[in-house]
């Protein structure tokens, strides 16, 4: 008993701590409210299938971001979709934030979000956590897969990348 009751309120603390976050990575590449509430509902599934068989989740946060991206990147391969829907930027932004400042906001928004649908994913992904979510280097690399070092390089990339498309 005293087992469960422990996974349970480890699994509420991680869940506490990420959902909003793993909420806002999926919607950052979905675009889709419902959409994004399913994809983050199997991602916490399946850290709770980890924890309750007692299999060792050493990093819950590489964890999360692991499977959220997979999940993404199976649903675009089954559904050959656009990746980014401008349609929705408004959703990701404060709705706290005066009309004005948030009218400009969406449009520098949506330029940006139009540039990085010419990303590939990693760069997408890199720029996303370590930029919008604010994630440090050794978490984008755990969710790439990559060392600390590469996945430096691969969000130096994306950057310059991005601010090409930004120009042009």
């Amino acid at each position: 008993m005293e087992t469960n009751n422990f996974k349970e309120q480890f699994f509420s603390q991680i869940y506490d701590e990420h959902v909003d976050k793993i909420y806002r990575f999926v919607f950052f590449k979905v675009s889709d409210e419902s959409l994004a509430q399913d994809i983050t509902s199997e991602t916490f599934t399946r850290l709770w299938k980890e924890i309750s068989e007692d299999k060792e989740v050493k990093n819950p946060h590489g964890f999360l971001f692991k499977v959220a991206r997979n999940l993404i990147f199976d649903y675009y391969r089954t559904k050959d979709r656009n990746p980014i829907n401008l349609d929705n930027v408004d959703t990701i932004l404060d709705k706290n934030q005066d009309i004005e400042k948030k009218a400009v906001q969406n449009d520098d928004m949506r330029i940006i979000l139009a540039a990085m649908d010419k990303l590939n994913d990693d760069y997408r992904v890199a720029l996303s956590m370590y930029y919008i979510e604010q994630e440090p280097v050794s978490e984008v690399a755990k969710a790439l897969g990559k060392s600390n070092g590469a996945a430096r390089v691969i969000i130096h990339r994306a950057m310059r990348e991005l601010k090409k498309f930004m120009e042009a």
